[in-house]
């Protein structure tokens, strides 16, 4: 898998995890290591919100 399509895939996360159809395509623009962990903390967060 390249870098464009893991952004890509990580980006779907994002979306989800905000349960949003805003156009979050700037967040491409960001490098994988940063959007992985824009990932794991929003994970976190929907996760203490659950609790």
């Amino acid at each position: 898998m390249n870098d464009t399509m893991d952004n890509a895939v990580l980006l779907e996360i994002v979306r989800k995890l905000l349960k949003t159809d805003n156009d979050l395509a700037f967040l491409l623009t960001l490098p994988e290591e940063d959007l992985k962990t824009l990932v794991g903390c929003i994970r976190e967060r929907v996760d203490q919100l659950g609790k």
